[in-house]
């Protein structure tokens, strides 16, 4: 019998073993027919390069796209875009392939303030997490604001999503903030890091779209004007943005995708099994445990920073921009925000390091770091903190190099053109959107987005009105307006070479696929809702406002149909 047992415990630990190496055999393996992948796609760019036809704009996004779902890491994928990229642009001259990528992709960045800044807001706020981390007041904030019992995980979430909106002023520090505050909450509370990524993201770059004081509000209004004055027309940019906000559908659709995914427990696709395991993970939720009750004595060591990082970006932006303080009015505070535009990447990192020195100093004179010893000196908290994302910047700067790739060879234009065609008037906006999406998921920006076609879509429009009554084409403009900005947030929230996509996996502490593809079902079903609900209509001449509260509906009904996506 004792025999038997024996043989019988060898055999387990002998397929347990095989199992292992199997395992291990089959990781080499992937990783070998990535390696041999990527270098496949190299050598076609390097026949690709001696031809010359529109589409090959598109390839550099597509070896990076490849090369990060194989090798399963964004670095290596859009740094292998941007050598594809150098390879096209190098004309066949492969010599010059390296000289292109230093000289023509990599050292502009530093040339560049709004890249520098999102590097050094980045970094700085790696190290104010830590300190607020490390004095305990930003788990007492969090306990003041989730509470305790078994609804935190929502609590949690919506919280998530408060924050997003309360940090509308811009996209980048909305996602960087609000993903490495909640980190730590998340955690606690059950709910997965790659659900509190889809929230700071899906928070981002929306509301700053639709905020009507905001990084964004400047570079918006000059893209309007431009395509006013490329058709020969004066025009209130101010006055035209005011009415495209309600039919900027996929802003205001993303908002509410948010809202039901927390509401209505709505996770399609991978979404529901990371919340699963997630859930599986921490039954209990955020209950009150003994640290966070002595957390709560610090509250102030958070707070405090905090809002001085909040409140001190829109108020330096318009004590910069205005010539006098006094009185105050929200058209003055716009006004300020259109001079300052030009000095918000300053701004940025101005707000960061005074936030980081008030909460360096506050954990000081706490008596935490005399207590915790050496270790726990404010300079080397913050100095972890920074080191902790110096990696990820490094994805920052990839995704750079890819874009500037892809920018020279014209993707955006290419694409673009699309819009030229023999288009219907009522299906303008739908056009706009899709074309917006196109090029803002190749290119990675929404920004470079508008850019290109908000100057292409206005003259298109007052080419196709012709001599239709001024009406008809004042709400066709203010429709592919908001087709425009829509389109630009779409492909923005769901391309891998996104800076916000990236920093808001970094924030939370996903690898950027994982969330790209948990977001992409959400980012799809909005964008779905938004064309045929939305931008259809909008064009056949429906009131904006009844397309939101349609689409808003059929949104918070997709759960009870869906059942199947619901935990």
């Amino acid at each position: 019998m004792s025999e038997t047992l024996v043989n019988a415990t060898c055999a387990v630990s002998a397929f347990f073993h095989c199992s292992g190496m199997v395992e291990l055999f089959g990781r080499i393996l992937e990783r070998r027919i990535a390696v041999v992948t990527a270098f496949v796609l190299l050598l076609i760019s390097a026949v690709l390069s001696f031809l010359d036809f529109e589409l090959l704009a598109l390839w550099p996004s597509f070896v990076a796209l490849v090369v990060v779902f194989t090798m399963r890491s964004a670095f290596v994928g859009l740094l292998a875009g941007a050598l594809a990229g150098a390879i096209l642009l190098s004309g066949g001259q492969l010599i010059q392939v390296f000289s292109i990528l230093w000289s023509d992709q990599f050292w502009p960045i530093f040339s560049s303030e709004w890249k520098l800044s999102a590097i050094l807001f980045t970094l700085i706020l790696g190290g104010f997490v830590a300190l607020l981390e490390a004095g305990g007041g930003l788990q007492g904030l969090l306990h003041k604001i989730l509470g305790a019992g078994r609804r935190s995980a929502r609590r949690m979430q919506l919280a998530v999503g408060g924050f997003g909106l309360m940090v509308f002023f811009d996209g980048l520090a909305n996602t960087m903030l609000v993903g490495r505050l909640l980190r730590s909450a998340a955690d606690r509370c059950g709910v997965s890091r790659e659900k509190l990524a889809y929230l700071a993201d899906a928070t981002g770059s929306a509301v700053a779209c639709l905020a009507f004081i905001s990084t964004w509000i400047a570079f918006q209004l000059a893209m309007i004007r431009e395509g006013f004055a490329i058709a020969g027309e004066e025009v209130n940019a101010y006055g035209l943005f005011l009415k495209s906000l309600p039919t900027n559908f996929y802003c205001w659709f993303a908002l509410v995708m948010v809202l039901v995914s927390i509401l209505r427990d709505f996770n399609p696709g991978p979404m529901r099994k990371v919340e699963g395991e997630a859930r599986a993970r921490n039954q209990r939720g955020a209950e009150v445990t003994e640290a966070t009750r002595g957390a709560v004595n610090h509250l102030g060591l958070a707070v405090v920073p905090t809002a001085l990082l909040i409140l001190s970006i829109p108020v330096l932006s318009y004590l910069i921009g205005t010539d006098s303080v006094f009185p105050f009015s929200l058209e003055k505070f716009a006004e300020a925000y259109a001079v300052a535009e030009t000095h918000v990447p300053e701004i940025l990192v101005a707000s960061s390091i005074l936030a980081a020195l008030v909460a360096g100093l506050t954990f000081r004179l706490s008596g935490l770091a005399r207590s915790e010893g050496s270790a726990r000196r404010p300079s080397h908290v913050f100095v972890s903190g920074v080191r902790d994302l110096s990696g990820p910047v490094l994805i920052l700067l990839a995704a750079w190099m890819l874009g500037s790739a892809i920018s020279q060879l014209g993707a955006a234009d290419m694409l673009g053109g699309l819009l030229k065609g023999n288009i219907p008037l009522a299906l303008v906006p739908l056009a706009v959107f899709v074309t917006g999406a196109l090029i803002s998921f190749s290119t990675g920006t929404s920004w470079g987005t508008m850019g290109v076609l908000m100057p292409l879509a206005i003259p298109v429009i007052f080419v196709l009105t012709g001599e239709s009554p001024g009406v008809l084409r004042e709400e066709m403009i203010v429709a592919a307006i908001g087709a425009v900005f829509s389109g630009a947030v779409f492909g923005d929230h769901c391309s891998p070479f996104s800076d916000t996509t990236i920093v808001s996996s970094v924030a939370a502490g996903v690898e950027p696929l994982d969330h790209v593809r948990t977001q992409m079902p959400f980012a799809l079903i909005t964008a779905s809702v938004a064309g045929i609900l939305g931008f259809i209509p909008l064009g056949l001449g429906l009131s904006p406002f009844i397309s939101l509260a349609v689409g808003t509906g059929v949104l918070f009904g997709l759960p009870s149909v869906f059942k199947t996506a619901k935990l």
